[in-house]
């Protein structure tokens, strides 16, 4: 039954028993429920599905280093392996923003996550390499709704003075993968057994293959606690499960015995009550707003802002550990009198060219090494936790996001010009390490594709925002690797041009004073 307004423009409902009943916004309502231990909880459950999502995506450099051997890899079949999730993510991020938006946050992550667990636990007893890959693809096509619907559920079931800080640490979950990862390769890869399993060699690497699956289930089973969306619910027009949602949500944050007063919301907004049929109408026109006035200017402006720091940072992320080999290995040789790049110049000289495409890894040497080195491991931990520590620092001024995100880009971009200016390698590899620093924006930049649409479209924009942001990085990530050994300080100059057009788009944000829900 649809709201009227009273003498004194109030929003009421009359209700079966003939009582007027006051209708709250829902933001006014979401208020009401406090602010508790069913979102900490959320927070936690989602903070989880964020891992897990990292580590299913993140992590399969991992496997494939340590299956090397049994698999008898070369360096293509390595980089097709590589690959397998970021082509996962974009072939998948548009139909999960649909379903989102359509069928609920929650319905979503919970199929999602459940299918991506049985598909890379599956992975862990790959016969064949390209079986494994077929699997791995699977899995991040499964795992990366976490990255839009799980930002979705948590923000709408957060007040406005928490929902900023709580996206923020969300990205800290993300950063918080390698070291998780790195660490149970370090442990894992160590062991030395054997199990002949249905003519399937069980090796250390296929124990690690599952063991970082176990996430992916985990989080799932977590989500059984809490309850759909209320915001999602209300958008399609079932107000009395919404009702019922944030009287849950208030009772379980205040514990009290008092009634919840809201009875009745409405949205400003309006609702999407038509979402039964999965038809290209239906698809067509869950898309189309979003590149027609008014949300056409601020689409660009997210999007391009998801290109800027997803080709700057995750371009150089991806091949971080490999990064991090280069230069302490040339360092070793060179000493302090070059500068960073000069070291990957010098390196990609002296690479030899005995290894042609159809080798074999294990062709390199008398014995294959399945283990990870104890510098790569250090140096993954190292990042991982620094930056997550540094981003729950950043979540503390979560209440000035346009700021935060124009001063976070500037301050990389300066670093990125002072790399190789410096003349020495620690101090730049000092900012390289302030460059990536971009990584602090991701979480902003998602809080936005929470703020700046309606309900209806929330999932369906940060999902081909994704789209975007992989499609960069891995675009990103192959010209970094052809040109960070012949055209490093160029390549570095180039980076820190882009972000400070990403800086220059930021200032068109919405100013900070303005709370859009």
């Amino acid at each position: 039954m649809a709201p009227k307004r009273n003498e004194n423009n109030v929003l009421e409902m009359d209700t079966r028993d003939g009582r007027n009943v006051k209708s709250y916004s829902y933001e006014e309502a979401l208020d009401m429920t406090g602010h508790g231990k069913y979102n900490k909880g959320l927070l936690f459950a989602c903070f989880m599905l964020i891992i897990a999502m990292g580590i299913d995506i993140y992590g399969v450099g991992i496997i494939v280093t340590v299956a090397t051997c049994d698999l008898g890899l070369n360096l293509q079949q390595i980089g097709i392996l590589s690959s397998m999730p970021f082509v996962g993510i974009i072939v998948m991020s548009y139909p999960w923003g649909y379903l989102s938006d359509t069928r609920g946050r929650k319905l979503v992550l919970m199929w999602a996550m459940s299918g991506s667990f049985v598909c890379a636990a599956l992975s862990s007893l790959a016969p064949s390499w390209q079986v494994l890959a077929a699997l791995r693809f699977l899995s991040s096509a499964f795992s990366s709704a976490a990255e839009s619907a799980t930002y979705a559920l948590l923000g709408e079931c957060c007040n406005s003075s928490s929902r900023t800080r709580y996206m923020l640490l969300m990205t800290s979950a993300l950063m918080l993968t390698p070291t998780l990862y790195y660490v149970w390769a370090y442990l894992i890869a160590k062991l030395n057994f054997t199990i002949y399993i249905m003519g399937i060699v069980y090796r250390p690497w296929r124990l690690l293959t599952l063991i970082m699956a176990l996430p992916l289930g985990i989080g799932a089973l977590l989500l059984w606690y809490f309850s759909e969306s209320p915001k999602f619910l209300a958008n399609v027009g079932r107000f009395d499960e919404a009702v019922l949602v944030l009287k849950r949500m208030y009772d379980v944050n205040e514990g009290k015995s008092e009634k919840y007063p809201v009875e009745k919301i409405h949205l400003e907004e309006g609702s999407k009550e038509n979402v039964d049929k999965v038809t290209l109408r239906s698809l067509w026109e869950q898309i189309a707003p979003l590149f027609k006035p008014p949300l056409l200017k601020r689409t660009l402006l997210l999007y391009y802002l998801t290109f800027v720091v997803y080709i700057a940072n995750n371009s150089f992320a991806i091949i971080l550990p490999t990064i991090f080999n280069v230069f302490f290995t040339s360092y070793a040789s060179h000493g302090s009198g070059s500068s960073f790049c000069e070291l990957f110049s010098d390196a990609a000289k002296n690479e030899t060219t005995a290894v042609s495409s159809n080798e074999t890894v294990t062709d390199l040497g008398t014995e294959c090494v399945d283990s990870i080195s104890d510098y790569t491991i250090y140096a993954g931990c190292v990042h991982g936790l620094s930056f997550f520590v540094l981003n729950m620092l950043i979540s503390q001024c979560a209440r000035r996001p346009k700021v935060l995100t124009i001063t976070i880009l500037i301050i990389a971009a300066i670093a990125a010009i002072l790399i190789d200016l410096t003349g020495e390698a620690i101090s730049g590899l000092f900012f390289f390490y302030i460059f990536l620093t971009t990584a602090m924006v991701f979480g902003l930049v998602s809080s936005y594709f929470v703020t700046l649409y309606p309900t209806s479209y929330r999932g369906m924009v940060a999902c081909l925002g994704m789209m975007v942001a992989r499609l960069s990085a891995f675009g990103g990530t192959n010209a970094v690797s052809a040109l960070v050994g012949t055209a490093c300080g160029i390549s570095m100059q180039g980076a820190s041009g882009l972000v400070i057009s990403g800086a220059i788009a930021a200032y068109f944000l919405p100013p900070d004073s303005e709370q859009i829900t």
